[in-house]
């Protein structure tokens, strides 16, 4: 029976290969010449185009023209991206044209219809459909249901149907490898199999593993704000990236990558995700940290670091500044406003006088951002005005004739037409324009308003770099409420990954920035290492506060550690009372061994260096970048292993790498060794996030040696 549906398998295979590489060699054809014809219709651009104007009717039809040809290229440039897209789809299609195959039976109708599962939907141009997209409805039937009676989503509202049979499969080009029938949703057999794969320098995608709980993430279009609590290794970061791919795809109409902002650890995790979602067909995301979203607010701040934020123990975690900032702006009057004079080296263009004197005009009822924001007109529009009254002034002849032709010729490479004296009134118009530079910046970056002496007033707190972050937010949340800046309003869904980092400021910072935009929230308790961190309970109660609907949910197996690994996860977590389901794949036992000195243990750490498998990724976690740095010095074989200290170190070469635990939060190791794990290194609440942070970062293999003592948080 089996080798009848195997051959039957292999055939639809062969046929739709063959598909695939006759529509390529036809789109690769299309594309060539549509770039063809863009370059010659570039090139006849300026010939074809003739500005005429002669007459009011001449420069109308002139300015059609130009709209049409504009049209024209438009039209180009869209086919050429097009093209560019399908290219794209069919050559990751013909590495793997297909995962799954759906058997379904509609209402009222005898035969059952074949549906296949890829990466990307293949359609030939007569619009017969070969491979479905896996974030299609109909694909929703391989991840979320049963065989039996169901239903799926479709535009058109929801579509009943009867799923006879659920087919997983492993193909690689043209060659069927593998099959497999389930009854339910994607089980073990080829999640089992991509498991027990080495890890890899980038993370990869999970199309065809994706589990019933993770698609139920996926998916999700209806919460304002998805709140997702899940256990290291259960695959957080990669679902939300499938997220970020269905939502591109679902609402492909009116959303763009630009639109959506994700919010990652650190800038090394950046790099490790970049090419999930071009190998999916989507742009990647706007992407940053938090530290360079608040650095991008108002006036450049000089924030503590990572590292710092870990040692910190400076105010954190509070919202009474928040809530004073609120009522300071909320109460302020044009008299309350402080100002700086607006300077040029050492002379006072507008006054601080001048300014309070522009806004007394206005009515009182007026916005206080509105306020700000016709000032900043205003006083752009003075140093306009200056500049042109004072370019037309008698004595910029005798300086612009006392010119070098060098000046001369960086003002005006292509040199001028005219007679002199608009000659001259132009130079000095170019010269002006040059020295109020500087001016112009200070005014559109607002720096004629004292927010700092405004951040005193409402917290009686000064401000002292490096500002903590929470300190750096409650400024920019001060800047955000005085100048209301309209950026944020592109964003339409934001992601944030290890959100129990977060502090409550930062969250509520975020909460009232992005109002509009529905969040996406992911993280683990468990991997709570920073001390400004808030509680699941904590950050739905702040996002409800706001405004917000929340919606729960819980990722609890363990997909990325063998099952001894993952049962240690457990026990560190607190054993059933956790509610971890660990997956039972066979891998070693988490490796304890004691050393009597620090000399015995780095002899230790020298032969496990020294030991790693050629095809292994292997790290050795420290607790912070201080240990990483004196324990890398004391190695002996400096070539066999690599230093990363800070997060932008972008390296993922296969040698060991040597990182504090904070740096390695998302990445994957074949290979883990943990740094001292003895009684005195490893005691606190804290402690114990950190040692279950750096041991969930193994995928086959965990050592935890110590000098001395071992831990109690040790079996």
């Amino acid at each position: 029976m089996k080798n009848n549906e195997w051959q039957l398998e292999q055939d639809y295979l062969d046929f739709v290969y063959g598909k695939l590489l006759e529509t390529q060699k036809q789109v690769i054809s299309e594309s060539d010449e549509t770039n063809e014809n863009s370059k010659d219709f570039i090139k006849r651009l300026s010939d074809d185009l003739r500005f005429n104007n002669d007459s009011v009717a001449d420069n109308f039809e002139s300015l059609i023209e130009v709209e049409q040809k504009n049209q024209e290229l438009a039209q180009l440039n869209y086919k050429r991206g097009w093209l560019e897209r399908q290219k794209n789809n069919i050559a990751q299609l013909l590495e793997v044209p297909y995962f799954a195959k759906l058997d379904v039976q509609y209402p009222e109708e005898t035969e059952v219809e074949q549906f296949y599962i890829g990466v990307a939907g293949f359609t030939d141009e007569e619009h017969e459909q070969y491979i479905y997209d896996w974030r299609s409805p109909i694909a929703n039937l391989y991840y979320a249901n049963n065989i039996g009676t169901t239903s799926y989503e479709a535009p058109m509202g929801e579509v009943a149907v009867d799923l006879k049979n659920r087919r997983q499969m492993k193909v690689e080009r043209n060659k069927l490898i593998d099959f497999f029938d389930t009854t339910t949703a994607i089980e073990d057999p080829m999640l089992l199999q991509v498991l027990n794969e080495e890890s890899s320098a980038k993370l990869q995608d999970i199309t065809s593993t994706i589990q019933k709980e993770q698609n139920e993430i996926i998916r999700d279009t209806k919460s304002d704000v998805l709140l997702v609590e899940g256990i290291a290794g259960s695959g957080k970061t990669s679902t939300i990236l499938q997220r970020i791919a269905f939502l591109l795809y679902r609402f492909r109409d009116d959303l763009l990558p630009e639109q959506v902002l994700l919010l990652s650890p650190n800038p090394m995790f950046s790099k490790y995700i970049e090419e999930v979602l071009p190998s999916l067909g989507e742009k990647n995301p706007r992407q940053m940290t938090y530290r360079d979203l608040i650095k991008n607010q108002g006036r450049t701040l000089n924030i503590e670091n990572m590292e710092e934020q870990l040692q910190s123990h400076k105010r954190t975690n509070s919202l009474e500044n928040m809530k004073k900032i609120e009522a300071h702006v909320a109460a302020l009057s044009v008299e309350d406003l402080v100002f700086k004079d607006l300077m040029r080296e050492n002379d006072v263009v507008l006054s601080k006088r001048w300014m309070k004197e522009m806004l007394m005009a206005l009515p009182e009822e007026t916005a206080m951002y509105r306020k700000l924001e016709y000032l900043r007109e205003q006083l752009s529009e003075y140093v306009q005005t200056y500049i042109a009254e004072e370019s037309r002034k008698p004595y910029w002849r005798d300086e612009v004739q006392n010119m070098s032709n060098e000046e001369y010729k960086m003002l005006f490479p292509k040199g001028m037409k005219g007679n002199e004296d608009d000659n001259i009134e132009k130079i000095a118009f170019k010269v002006l324009t040059k020295r109020f530079q500087k001016v112009r910046g200070r005014i559109n970056r607002y720096e004629w308003l004292d927010v700092e002496s405004h951040y005193e007033r409402a917290t009686g707190e000064f401000l002292e770099a490096p500002l903590s972050l929470d300190q750096a937010t409650e400024y920019a949340y001060l800047s955000h409420l005085l100048l209301r800046k309209r950026d944020e309003r592109r964003v339409k869904y934001m992601i944030i990954d290890e959100v129990q980092d977060y502090s409550e400021a930062q969250l509520y910072y975020l909460s009232q920035l992005f109002h509009q935009a529905n969040f996406t929230l992911v993280g683990d308790g468990l991997q709570s290492i920073f001390r400004q961190g808030t509680q699941f309970n904590r950050i739905q109660e702040i996002f409800e506060a706001t405004g917000h609907n929340v919606t729960l949910r819980e990722l609890k197996k363990s997909y990325r550690s063998s099952g001894p690994i993952s049962h240690f996860m457990k026990h560190l977590a607190g054993g059933e009372a956790s509610g971890i389901e660990v997956i039972d794949r066979p891998g070693k036992e988490p490796v304890q061994q004691g050393f009597e000195n620090e000399a015995a243990y780095i002899a230790y750490l020298d032969e496990m260096v020294a030991s790693r498998q050629a095809n292994y990724r292997q790290v050795i976690l420290t607790k912070d970048s201080e240990e990483a740095i004196k324990l890398s010095r004391a190695l002996a074989d400096k070539n066999e292993s690599r230093l990363v200290a800070d997060g932008e170190s972008m390296s993922f070469s296969t040698k060991t790498l040597i990182m504090p635990v904070h740096l390695a939060k998302g990445l994957e190791f074949d290979r883990v060794i943990v740094h001292d794990v003895s009684a005195t290194h490893y005691q606190t609440q804290r402690d114990l996030n950190i040692l279950y942070t750096a041991s969930s970062r193994a995928m086959h293999e965990l050592y935890l040696p110590y000098i001395k003592e071992p831990s109690t948080f040790l079996v």
